[in-house]
């Protein structure tokens, strides 16, 4: 009897399957999808921000009560499309108050109180670059 006779065939194993998928490549798969739908969300959600600051710097300094009036329009449009209609009927201090209320540091009472009137008294004491810095940085920082 000769040994080879003996020897069985070797069997190879299956083919290794695509599927189902280890855990790294869904969690590739999840993050290619994930990532650029939050970058398009995060994008979204603040344009309306870069748009009120490029409002902003398009506004002019040579008419200090037309600078002031357009600074004052552009904070209550930005509040009304934040908060809706509930800050619509504030003027003066009230006003002031409110958008003071929406950030961490008051930027109107203290220095710019004269900002609640300015509308009706044309002739005031503000600089309007000021008014133009504390309107940026309640933009870029207020909450709702």
């Amino acid at each position: 009897m000769n040994p080879l006779d003996q020897l069985k065939d070797i069997h190879l194993p299956t083919d290794v399957s695509l599927w189902p998928l280890a855990w790294p490549w869904w969690l590739l798969i999840i993050l290619m999808v994930l990532l650029p739908a939050l970058a398009v969300y995060f994008s979204r959600k603040n344009r309306w921000r870069k748009q009120a600051l490029q409002q902003l710097n398009q506004i002019e300094i040579i008419d200090k009560n037309i600078c002031i009036q357009q600074c004052n329009r552009l904070l209550k449009q930005v509040a009304l499309y934040r908060f809706g209609q509930s800050c619509a009927s504030l003027s003066g201090e009230p006003w002031l108050s409110f958008l003071d209320s929406k950030v961490k540091h008051a930027l109107f009472m203290p220095e710019h109180l004269e900002f609640a009137s300015a509308v009706d008294q044309p002739d005031s004491s503000l600089d309007p670059q000021s008014i133009k810095r504390a309107v940026a940085t309640w933009i870029r920082k207020h909450r709702c």
